[in-house]
């Protein structure tokens, strides 16, 4: 090996050069790779979803900026001294305990595969004595009024009482016999879904209350939502059946049981069963939609968190990954009572 070879120098150059033309040629097949995973991808979807879903975008409100009105104070001239007012006590109202507690705004832990969402949750000993505490009874006013100054003269009495008799004997006051209260049936069931049904695709899996982990990165804290194994999760901190609000669960499509596997083939119409203690609650699946997660910036990702925010209307809200070779967007399917 002799460096002065010009020779040996345009050997070395030209193997130099045929490395960075293959790195080049590898970086340029993986991008290439990525691309038609995502081509592949939306073609499923335009393959799968229904026609109202594929017109159907996320219906969230969107946001209204009030006008701002500048106007200069009017100058009141003060007349001096008014009437002195009499003041009224007023109690404060006592705050009403309510099941709703603040939840993680994103999805479950699968859900989530990038950089998570900051928020700020309660933590378990929270969550349960706010479900513990029983409602405040409404507030009430209560005013004082004035007691008044003017004299009243009291005359004197003119009449004498007249005593009863020595030998009188008191008479007894009747019995009256109280109707016996009304049996009142009480429906079974907590509302706390344990099972759940979908026939027109074959879904039937138990159904679990899950929670959240809470995990630090750069500082900060962050909260996952947990995703159930061989059954479909219910988010606890969300409303229950048969009441206003949402219901949200979530499960895997393509790892351990895969129990919304084929929850992407669901259409408008189809029937949901959920059980509660031997109870059944019916809904209608009323929309399904698609939306992309992985790689998304934060403003996106938070707005596909609203689905699974709280609502004044009592829903279902299933979500869960797609497509099964990996786990670039989220299905989420909404369903409302019978």
């Amino acid at each position: 090996m002799n460096l002065k070879d010009p020779y040996f120098i345009l050997e070395q150059i030209a193997l130099v050069v045929a490395s960075l033309v293959w790195t080049v040629i590898i970086l340029v097949g993986i991008a290439f790779f990525w691309a038609y995973q995502d081509i592949q991808s939306r073609w499923d979807y335009v393959l799968t979803a229904p026609p109202e879903a594929l017109a159907q975008v996320a219906e969230i409100p969107p946001t209204i900026v009030l006008p701002v009105i500048e106007s200069s104070p009017t100058p009141t001239p003060w007349a001096g001294p008014g009437p002195t007012a009499t003041p009224t006590a007023t109690k404060f109202p006592t705050p009403t305990a309510t099941r709703v507690v603040p939840l993680p705004e994103m999805l479950p832990e699968t859900l989530n595969p990038d950089d998570p969402v900051p928020v700020v949750v309660h933590t378990e000993e929270e969550v349960d004595e706010l479900l513990q505490e029983e409602p405040a009874v409404a507030p009430v006013e209560i005013e004082i009024l004035a007691t008044p100054t003017t004299a009243v003269e009291i005359p004197d009495p003119t009449s004498v009482p007249t005593l009863l008799p020595p030998t009188a004997t008191p008479v007894p006051a009747p019995v009256v016999e109280e109707p016996a209260p009304a049996v009142v049936d009480v429906p079974t069931g907590s509302g706390i879904p344990d099972h759940i049904t979908i026939p027109s695709v074959g879904i039937d899996s138990n159904v679990i209350p899950v929670g959240w982990n809470v995990v630090q990165k750069d500082g900060r804290e962050y909260s996952i939502w947990q995703v159930a194994d061989y059954a479909v999760g219910w988010h606890k901190t969300t409303a229950l059946l048969g009441q206003p609000g949402n219901t949200v669960m979530a499960g895997h499509h393509n790892v351990n049981g895969e129990v919304f596997r084929d929850l992407v083939n669901v259409e408008v119409g189809d029937k949901v069963i959920i059980d509660s203690g031997g109870k059944k609650f019916e809904y209608v699946i009323e929309m399904k939609t698609i939306v992309k997660e992985k790689g998304e910036p934060p403003e996106v990702r938070r707005k596909n968190a609203q689905w699974i925010a709280p609502t004044n209307d009592e829903r279902l809200t299933f979500v869960t990954c797609w497509p099964y070779t990996n786990n670039t967007h989220r299905v989420i399917v909404v369903a409302k009572p019978t």
